[in-house]
């Protein structure tokens, strides 16, 4: 009798499939992660690429329309001369930007190296601090700034020179610091002093909380001379172009000195430039029937 031959099973044709189908999975997963890490470095390289993009436009945009305004005022007032109240500010277009630039007199902002310490602690109240807090800031500076500060004293240097040296003043923040860099002038663009008469509204706020009479008196006169004739030209000026890019106001800030640089082609001399930075308030620009009025 012929012996009948069993037939052999195919070689776990199952598990076979299954290490294929886990071998695909994992190449599936793998490319998967490795396409999303391109993408996210692809958008981080995009958003740097904008911001440079942005960045390069402000530069641009707002150093142009800075020289127009002060040749505008140079043409209409001739040779600078003296100190004088704000020369106000001015719309100009680039291309398809709108640049609105503002520029105030440097004898109207606080020198935090000679501001007396009634008008640092007026300066701090009006950022926001409480009482005691302002008190010891505005101590805080006194020492920072005094030509005795011992170098290895808690921030003394004996001199500011920069306005991110008030970030070495113990109990100063970059937040407080932002809050209050529109109304100071540290270092080389300061003249020497100020004169509240040409001092802008947001800084004669700060002598409201000082001396309110003082400050009543200032506006008066500022208000008396206002609209007749063109003001006499400052010694210098803190020029700030605001363009509005990609949904958000950019603020392009430089510091004039009325007098032309050694060998320089213009009438006047950049003292300090600040890189650009976005505004807080991305609201659109002031309302030009608000400036003229």
């Amino acid at each position: 009798m012929t012996p009948v031959l069993a037939r052999q099973a195919p070689v776990a044709p199952r598990a076979q499939a299954g290490v294929a189908l886990a071998i695909v999975l994992w190449f599936i997963a793998g490319m998967s992660l490795l396409v999303a890490g391109i993408v996210s470095q692809a958008r981080v390289d995009t958003h740097m690429a904008q911001l440079h993009v942005a960045r390069a436009k402000v530069v641009a945009a707002g150093d142009g329309a800075i020289r127009l305004r002060l040749a505008e005022l140079l043409t209409a007032r001739g040779s600078p001369a003296g100190e004088g109240s704000d020369a106000g500010g001015g719309y100009y277009r680039l291309g398809e930007d709108e640049v609105r630039v503002t520029l105030v007199p440097v004898a109207g902002l606080i020198d935090i190296n000679s501001a007396a310490p009634e008008v640092l602690l007026g300066l701090f109240l009006q950022a926001g601090v409480e009482q005691d807090e302002a008190q010891a800031l505005a101590e805080n500076v006194l020492q920072s700034r005094s030509p005795a500060a011992a170098p290895g004293a808690p921030g003394g240097s004996g001199r500011l020179e920069a306005m991110e040296d008030l970030l070495r003043v113990p109990g100063m923040s970059r937040s407080l610091l932002d809050a209050v860099r529109d109304f100071i002038v540290v270092g080389t663009p300061a003249q020497g002093g100020m004169n509240w008469s040409v001092a802008p509204d947001e800084v004669l706020a700060v002598l409201d909380r000082v001396d309110e009479t003082r400050a009543a008196g200032v506006r008066a006169r500022q208000g008396a001379t206002a609209g007749n004739g063109a003001p006499v030209l400052a010694r210098a000026y803190r020029a700030d172009a605001v363009l509005r890019y990609g949904g958000r106001n950019w603020l392009r800030r430089q510091w004039i000195e009325m007098s032309a640089a050694s060998g320089g082609e213009l009438p006047w001399s950049v003292v300090r430039t600040e890189p650009p930075r976005v505004l807080r308030d991305n609201n659109d620009m002031t309302d030009r029937a608000a400036d003229a009025g």
